[in-house]
């Protein structure tokens, strides 16, 4: 038992460490050294747990992406309770907010910004009901705004995620059609 819970601290410690040294540097440019060195480990124990800063990286996303998918599927077309629980989530999860920075991953920004795009794309077809706007218009506005919403998440966690994830999810609500 002791073994588990030293194992998941040093996972914490690496997680941890990657966030603080997200917060100076590009994904690319950290090395598996420096996240052990701001973890308080040695490399010898990182490579315990991890194959390179990729293969933690992949484990982290393959979680988060199984919560996401869980908000949107559990939410359905509800916008406003979809949105609510993502920023809930990024107020806790600081990786996933250092991985969502200029410095982070394409990959789990291109994810996050298509599920936004889906979830927009199929409440406004229901809201707006049958409308003139030819498919390639439907399309471009659905980019239009889940890359708007991306943008309005990047600029509150550089700000510090100084308001509530209610205050948030009413400014975007008010915020689209």
């Amino acid at each position: 038992m002791g073994t588990d819970n030293r194992k998941e601290r040093t996972r914490q410690a690496i997680l941890d460490a990657m966030v603080t040294c997200l917060e100076s540097q590009g994904f690319n440019e950290i090395t598996t050294t420096h996240l052990a060195q701001t973890a308080g480990i040695s490399r010898s124990s990182f490579y315990t747990h991890y194959k390179d800063k990729y293969e933690l990286i992949d484990s982290y996303q393959q979680g988060l992406f199984h919560k996401l998918e869980v908000i949107f599927n559990r939410y359905d077309s509800n916008r406003q309770s979809s949105f609510l629980e993502i920023f809930e989530l990024l107020y806790r999860e600081k990786l996933l907010s250092a991985l969502l920075t200029h410095n982070g991953t394409q990959e789990i920004q291109s994810f996050l910004i298509n599920k936004v795009r889906l979830l927009v794309e199929n409440d406004l077809a229901e809201r707006l009901g049958k409308e003139d706007l030819p498919p390639l218009e439907k399309e471009y506005r659905s980019i239009y705004f889940s890359h708007a919403f991306f943008g309005i998440v990047q600029a509150w966690i550089n700000r510090g995620k100084e308001e509530s994830p209610q205050y948030m999810t009413d400014f975007l609500i008010k915020m689209l059609p």
